[in-house]
């Protein structure tokens, strides 16, 4: 594929995957609603409590990697190799995430993120294994 095309679909994915993000962010706060009684109950049950300092730090953790992965996202639009790193480094640090707890979330939200795992994978093959992010044109 020609380098001009491959920057066109690199930058439609990125639009793409930004609107998921803010769609994934946006349903994130009505979840419990999304889910059956039972594990909304469950849910509620798991994150009551007084607000820590553990709390604190996950929010700044996932705060942050939100933020990084924003600008990563914008260095890729402007084809920008470090971004490149930056996305794929913040995608395996958040990957992780999973191992450390139980989590609950309705179909939706997982048929979406699966849709940006999706997306995320396209975004990084163009941007490793192509010459969309080289120098001149």
């Amino acid at each position: 594929m020609e380098k001009t095309k491959l920057r066109l679909v690199l930058r439609a994915a990125l639009i793409a995957l930004f609107a998921l993000i803010v769609l994934l962010v946006g349903l994130s706060f009505i979840s419990d609603k999304l889910l059956p009684d039972e594990l909304a109950e469950w849910q509620h049950r798991a994150n009551s409590g007084d607000f820590g300092l553990a709390d604190a730090a996950g929010l700044i953790f996932w705060l942050g990697g939100l933020a990084l992965t924003f600008v990563s996202m914008v260095g890729l639009f402007f084809y920008q190799r470090w971004a490149a790193w930056m996305l794929l480094t913040v995608m395996m640090v958040f990957s992780l995430q999973v191992i450390f707890s139980p989590t609950v979330e309705p179909g939706l939200l997982s048929y979406l993120g699966g849709w940006s795992d999706v997306l995320s994978g396209l975004i990084l093959g163009i941007a490793f294994f192509t010459d969309a992010l080289a120098s001149g044109e």
